[in-house]
C-alpha cells in the first residue's frame, strides 16, 4: 500500500502584487476616462468676443456745460465711429469684452479728451490716451481713436466704413 506523504505540501498564498496593481490600473484608467468624457459634456462658455466694444458715457469736465453737454456728443460721435470699424462692433455693456469711457473738457475752440480702454474680465486698463484738438477735428480724433482701440486688441484697424 502506499503511503501517504507523512508531511502534505503547504500551498503558499499567491503574491497579490500583479492583482493590485492590475487592479489601481483599471481603476486609474476608469477616472482618467470619465474625466476626459465629463470635460468634453461640459458646455463652456466662450469668453466675451475682443472685438466687442461698449462706449461708455464720457465725463464732462466743464463747470458751465453747454445744451447738449459737449461730452454726449463726443460719446454719440464715438459710438458711432465704433460702428463703422471694420475690426471693431459697438456692443452693449454686458456683451462687450472692452470698455471705452473717458472724459472731455472745453476751453474755447480747444477740446481736451481723455480716454481709456478697460478689459471687461479684470478692469485691466488696456491702454489709455490724452488728445487735444480744435472743435473742428473732433471727427478726426475721433477717428484715430478707434484705429488706437483697435491696434491695442491686436485686432487690424482700417478706415471707418459706412454701414
Amino acid at each position: 500500500m502506499a503511503s501517504a506523504p507523512l508531511n502534505p505540501p503547504i500551498r503558499t498564498a499567491e503574491k497579490p502584487g500583479w492583482m493590485a496593481i492590475a487592479l489601481i490600473a483599471a481603476f486609474v484608467l476608469a477616472a482618467v476616462l470619465l474625466f476626459a468624457i465629463g470635460a468634453s459634456l461640459v458646455k463652456r462658455s466662450p469668453g466675451p468676443d475682443v472685438s466687442a466694444v461698449a462706449v461708455l458715457p464720457f465725463a464732462d469736465l466743464n463747470a458751465n456745460s453747454g445744451n447738449p453737454p459737449l461730452a454726449t456728443l463726443f460719446t454719440r460721435q464715438l459710438a458711432d465711429a465704433v460702428s463703422r470699424s471694420p475690426a471693431l462692433h459697438l456692443a452693449p455693456v454686458p456683451q462687450a469684452g472692452n470698455l471705452i469711457e473717458g472724459s472731455v473738457q472745453s476751453s474755447g475752440d480747444r477740446v481736451r479728451v481723455a480716454v481709456w480702454l478697460v478689459r471687461t474680465g479684470d478692469h485691466r486698463a488696456l491702454w489709455s490716451q490724452r488728445y487735444e484738438f480744435a472743435a473742428r477735428d473732433a471727427a478726426g480724433v475721433q477717428n484715430e481713436i478707434v484705429n488706437s482701440v483697435a491696434h491695442a486688441l491686436h485686432l487690424p484697424a482700417g478706415p471707418a466704413t459706412a454701414r
